[in-house]
């Protein structure tokens, strides 16, 4: 019964083609990225969703959001130059794909993932944001555990790479605070000027899978971790094994860098 009216809201959310609208969400980011859970990283990052085109853009904040510059371009949205989109996720809701850029080493590469990637387990534990009443859901996602917050009265959309529930996530944390986003401003645009699909940035892009890109992070980390200097000090460049996502298992013996730097240091 769930499933079904999960179908029914999603079929809804993303076919409505009697006018157009637009979804603009506001999140604050932050990274606790230390034992002493103080901030590391903090911005600003903006959501676009179009029903109608069954498209999300979340990208670092944009000041391309204004009637003036819609009208300037002829869209809603004009791209960074290629190769500069690099905290950009597009989401195909049509398509079941998503699209962001990650980095290897200061090396980036495009990666693409199915947009059901996710177990939610939702909760009766209920909220307010933002004037939205949110349910709870939960789940673990490459190493971490996370909570989230969405609510039925926007469509399937989230931050990053987060999404797959039955309504928009406003509030996402992982339960370790290593990572937080938090929806602080929605503005819903219904109707208006007609206004053209925003293409993926990363469409011409060779894209990797999430296995791929899995297997070429640890080739190039054990590669890098073999770089000896001048003086002979081996172990100059140690790759971490996870950062918001885990891109070595912990208990992998084929890399031993950062262990071996971790015995050294004791």
């Amino acid at each position: 019964m769930t499933q079904l009216i999960y179908f029914l809201f999603i079929t809804t959310c993303w076919a409505q083609q009697d006018s157009l609208s637009k979804i603009y969400v506001q999140y604050n980011y932050v990274v606790r990225g230390n034992a002493t859970k103080q901030v590391t990283y903090r911005n600003d990052y903006d959501l676009i969703v179009l029903p109608d085109y069954q498209v999300s853009i979340y990208d670092e904040k944009f000041n391309k959001f204004s009637q003036k510059e819609e009208s300037k371009n002829d869209g809603i949205i004009s791209w960074k130059p290629k190769g500069e989109n690099l905290a950009t996720v597009y989401k195909n809701y049509g398509t079941n794909e998503m699209f962001h850029k990650d980095n290897i080493n200061m090396r980036f590469f495009v990666q693409k993932d199915s947009l059901n990637i996710f177990n939610w387990e939702i909760k009766e534990d209920t909220k307010i944001i933002l004037d939205y009443p949110c349910q709870l859901a939960v789940t673990t996602f490459r190493g971490r555990s996370y909570e989230a917050w969405f609510t039925a009265l926007l469509p399937d959309a989230g931050p990053w790479k987060f999404g797959d529930l039955p309504g928009m996530i406003l509030s996402i944390k992982s339960t370790d605070d290593f990572v937080l986003w938090e929806a602080v401003g929605i503005q819903i645009k219904n109707g208006g000027s007609d206004y053209k699909k925003p293409e993926n940035p990363f469409q011409l892009d060779k894209c990797l899978s999430w296995s791929e890109f899995k297997a070429l992070y640890k080739e190039k980390a054990i590669a890098s971790s073999k770089f000896t200097t001048m003086q002979g000090e081996a172990y100059n460049i140690v790759t971490p094994r996870m950062q918001i996502q885990r891109y070595i298992e912990e208990d992998d013996k084929d890399y031993t860098a950062d262990k071996a730097l971790e015995k050294k240091s004791k």
